[in-house]
């Protein structure tokens, strides 16, 4: 048996660890890492499965090219040959612009952004801007401190007050629960704010339901209390804060019966937040993409930035802000082209399928690299058409996927076991390699293989100069000064020392201010309003509620629509493809005649799917709780979204539908 130190590749917080076993039939086990820094020997469900897909029956062994409809087994010097003639087809047809290149969330490994580099070659093509995922609340706080730090996780058992506002990490983020019950054996209150009582629930002190959506609306409530108290951190506030005066004109318009309207927090409890966040600190806040998953999402991040800022939170032990980490892009070198040496056409996330369907020129040639749009984009349907009209698909995978299935050209990639990779990602402070632990499976190749071979039979070679490992080297070269080499990862990650424990404890903002803006130009450039306000769509001007909560909802469609992230899958992958599942509270259940074991159809402008059902007090009583996941057929819970785009990052806001329940009773 040989033992090999690696690392999930996983798009994920945790970036965990791993120690594979290789035994002589060539099986795979996969244990945590005990040395790890961080996530130290345990991994999750996820990590424990990775393993298995390198020996899954749906593995995609060889290049498939599909004829009347049906696959067949090809060469990789026919589907190189294949490729590259579309490839040369469409630019002297249309141009660059006629290839699309969807990629990103499969495998957050830095070699993977050859790709990339190879569209860019090109002369840079159709691409989708902004963001699936965290987009709305990473801009805004670019907007308010200058850029997107976060303190080390074991910086939360120094607080006293920790809030877990929209956030599950027993589920999403296990290797953070340990620091979070340390802080409570010492003392530390936490508190989950969140429409569902989620698992983190369990251990924490108190437990607040808001409605879906209101989040931004209470901190901007919270903020109106600590500002009409005048418990602001005044010192702290009068050196580092830029636009309070704009900011409490607009705070003063959400009093706390209006907000406890609106969130279904009373008034009392909310005056006892804002007490306990002006006076009980030092206080953490650690935020969930859920919270920006709604028009308003960038809105109600800065919203929570505010309470930090008001209350001299941030930069000393134990307080701050935490929603990633944007640390690594700034001392490593990146294997993409200058922006200068391109110029690609982008369409934003949540209209990608509506802006294909026009574009001129038109979308010739599709080209999909880790990632899985006909499941991961909202308004799914509608792609599904979109990439019908296509005149050819091409997919890189590892499986089978939905998008794989309806492609011309599928070409088999590996996985993080049969290659080398940098992990680098936005939410960790350790860098790490995947090894390569075995030989690739048939005849897949790494990408960095591929589009180095595609490039030098386009007469690219100069844009692909290097091996997979000399690209590896010159991706850390500016990191050698700290000891960090590719020889020394092979050995075990290493916690990148320029990386500090407290973000911001300079207190050296990068805004145009060199403070913490309240109030920001480019807020007011880019979203019409300076100031948060997450009650409002766009523009302060528009005088328009994009959400009525409570109040006057169409009644076709009354019930909230959220889908989470499951805890066994991530994405389109590793899904056990057994149905969807839908939980809701009692209350409505009881509503439709349900029980659990039943099957409920779940319907919005958009689509519609049946669901088996469960019900749980722990769900808000007006909302419906769908995880992502998808069906043998290969259908996904985003065939019932729209797209519409946030307020800022162009984020998709995958919880903003409505939806309507109906009992299914099949024949």
């Amino acid at each position: 048996m040989t033992v090999y130190r690696s690392a999930c590749p996983l798009n994920c917080p945790d970036s965990c660890g791993f120690v594979v076993e290789l035994a002589q039939d060539q099986s795979l086990k996969v244990h945590g890492d005990k040395e790890h820094p961080l996530t130290k020997g345990f991994i999750c469900s996820k990590g424990l499965a990775s393993a298995e897909r390198v020996f899954s029956p749906e593995r995609i062994l060889f290049p498939l090219l599909k004829e009347q409809g049906v696959f067949r087994r090809i060469t990789w010097e026919k589907a190189y040959a294949i490729l590259t003639e579309k490839i040369r087809e469409t630019l002297e047809e249309v141009g660059p612009w006629g290839i699309l290149h969807h990629y990103d969330y499969g495998h957050n490994g830095v070699l993977r952004n050859l790709d990339r580099r190879f569209f860019q070659a090109l002369g840079g093509v159709t691409e989708p801007r902004g963001d699936m995922c965290w987009g709305a609340g990473y801009r805004a706080q670019q907007i308010d401190f200058g850029d997107v730090y976060s303190n080390d996780w074991s910086q939360v058992t120094q607080a006293k007050l920790i809030i877990l506002w929209g956030k599950d990490p027993a589920v999403t983020n296990a290797h953070l629960v340990p620091f979070l019950l340390e802080a409570k054996k010492s003392g530390a209150t936490i508190m989950v704010i969140n429409p569902v009582r989620v698992k983190s629930a369990d251990f924490a002190q108190e437990y607040l339901q808001v409605n879906p959506g209101s989040d931004g609306v209470l901190a901007m409530g919270l903020a109106h209390i600590i500002l009409r108290e005048g418990w602001l951190a005044w010192d702290f506030v009068r050196s580092n804060v830029h636009g309070l005066e704009q900011f409490a004109q607009r705070a003063k318009e959400y009093t706390p019966e209006k907000v406890a309207q609106l969130t279904g927090i009373p008034v009392a409890k909310q005056e006892e937040l804002a007490r306990k966040i002006s006076h009980e600190g030092p206080v953490t806040i650690l935020c969930g993409y859920g919270l920006q998953r709604y028009s308003g999402g960038g809105n109600t991040i800065r919203a929570i930035d505010a309470l930090i800022a008001l209350t001299g939170n941030i930069g000393k032990p134990g307080a701050g802000i935490h929603y990633g980490y944007r640390y690594h892009p700034q001392y490593l070198n990146t294997v993409k082209l200058d922006p200068s040496q391109y110029h690609s056409r982008t369409f934003p996330h949540p209209f990608l399928a509506e802006e294909i369907q026009k574009a001129h020129p038109p979308i010739h040639l599709a080209v999909v690299t880790r990632s899985n749009p006909l499941v991961q984009q909202p308004n799914s349907l509608l792609w599904r058409e979109v990439w019908r009209e296509i005149p050819f698909k091409v997919c890189m995978d590892v499986t089978l996927t939905e998008t794989a299935r309806h492609s011309d050209l599928v070409i088999p990639v590996t996985t993080a076991f049969e290659d080398e990779d940098l992990i680098a990602t936005s939410w960790s402070p350790i860098l790490q390699l995947t090894q390569k632990v075995i030989e690739p499976r048939g005849e897949a190749r790494p990408e960095a293989r591929i589009f180095t071979e595609l490039a030098e039979q386009l007469g690219l070679k100069e844009y692909f100069p290097y091996t997979a490992e000399e690209w590896l080297k010159y991706v850390l070269a500016p990191v050698e000064e700290f000891g960090i080499t590719l020889e020394r990862l092979r050995q075990g990650p290493i916690r990148a020392p320029y990386i500090p424990e407290i973000a911001w404890q300079d207190l050296q903002f990068k805004t145009p201010s060199g403070k913490i803006e309240l109030a920001s130009e480019l807020a007011q450039e880019e979203y019409g309003d300076g100031v948060a306000d997450p009650l409002l769509e766009y523009s302060r001007h528009n005088l328009k509620p994009y959400q009525q909560f409570r109040k006057s909802q169409p009644q076709e469609y009354p019930w909230y629509l959220i889908t989470p992230h499951p805890q066994h899958a991530l994405h389109s992958q590793f899904q056990d493809l057994e149905g969807f599942r839908l939980y809701i509270h009692p209350r409505l259940a009881e509503k439709y005649y349900l029980v659990t074991g039943d099957q409920a159809m779940v319907e919005t402008e958009h689509g519609q799917l049946i669901a088996w059902v469960s019900v749980s007090e722990d769900i808000h009583p007006e909302t419906v709780v769908i995880p992502e996941g998808g069906t043998a057929e290969g259908f996904g819970v985003n065939q019932l979204l729209r797209g519409k785009p946030s307020d800022f990052g162009e984020s998709t806001p995958y919880y903003e539908e409505r939806c309507q329940l109906r009992k299914w009773l099949p024949d």
